[in-house]
């Protein structure tokens, strides 16, 4: 399983190396709440995996759009609001462990059924695809984007704790909240520049060049991953020094039949 984990990565860092390194921190952040939460390590590892995958299906949309600065026109929005369901496709028949497939696809639903692609509500979201949905808007929400600076730690736990109940978990943003040592936010003035970001002590190690980096907060608390400025591009340039360019090509042939079996599902 890590084998093959490592080829999907690898071949997604080939043509976008942020979606690389936004899934990996999304898992570090995803396993700490859930670790939090008391969650049993069989279940841990199953978040881990549909972390560190649960973007896989945006290899099937042009990278401009990914990245185009403004409005996505709603059909551009239609066909963004297709990835996790083009990643379950992928991935189903794997055989991933557990509900690992599962909570990729359900990782974008949210508790009032606006989310996607099911439009799933409350308990029908299961309890991993909830953390996983809080972890990825934290990541993005806190990461630098080719369209947009970060928002800042101080606005994104406040879009979590202004819609819990609604759109996210109430107990999966509380526990947010804990670990960043944060009571419930009350609405606070903008800064003009955000602050910079402490990162959380990952359940697995960061690797080196994926735009991430680990280190402990001062004061002991748990911290979002970061990425190093200039440092993501770096997944790109690591590729050859740990696969012959024969399983380069290999993969990437992989996941071009895989996404075409995939689509086949539309």
């Amino acid at each position: 399983m890590e084998a093959l984990m490592q080829v999907l990565e690898s071949t997604m860092a080939t043509r976008d190396p942020y979606t690389v390194g936004h899934q990996r921190r999304v898992s570090q952040i995803a396993c700490t709440i859930g670790r939090e939460m008391g969650l049993s390590d069989e279940r841990l590892n199953n978040l881990r995996i549909a972390g560190t995958l649960h973007d896989l299906g945006k290899f099937a949309i042009p990278a401009d759009l990914l990245s185009k600065p403004g409005k996505l026109t709603p059909q551009e929005f239609a066909l963004i609001k297709t990835h996790p369901q083009v990643a379950y496709n992928i991935l189903e028949p794997i055989s991933l462990p557990g509900n690992t497939a599962q909570i990729i696809l359900q990782h974008h639903e949210r508790l009032n059924g606006s989310g996607y692609p099911q439009g799933l509500k409350g308990e029908e979201i299961l309890l991993e695809a909830r953390i996983l949905g809080v972890a990825d808007v934290m990541e993005a929400m806190c990461s630098h984007r080719p369209y947009r600076a970060s928002l800042g730690l101080d606005e994104t736990l406040n879009e979590l704790t202004l819609n819990q109940g609604t759109l996210y978990d109430a107990a999966v943003v509380k526990t947010c909240l804990k670990l960043y040592g944060q009571d419930l936010p009350v609405q606070q003035e903008e800064s003009p520049r955000p602050k910079p970001l402490w990162v959380v002590r990952p359940s697995s190690p960061v690797f080196p060049g994926d735009g991430a980096y680990a280190q402990e907060n001062p004061g002991g608390k748990p911290a979002l991953p970061q990425v190093v400025p200039g440092k993501s591009l770096q997944w790109a340039r690591l590729l050859p020094q740990r696969h012959r360019s024969w399983m380069l090509a290999a993969s990437t042939s992989l996941m071009g039949w895989l996404i075409m079996l995939s689509l086949k599902g539309f």
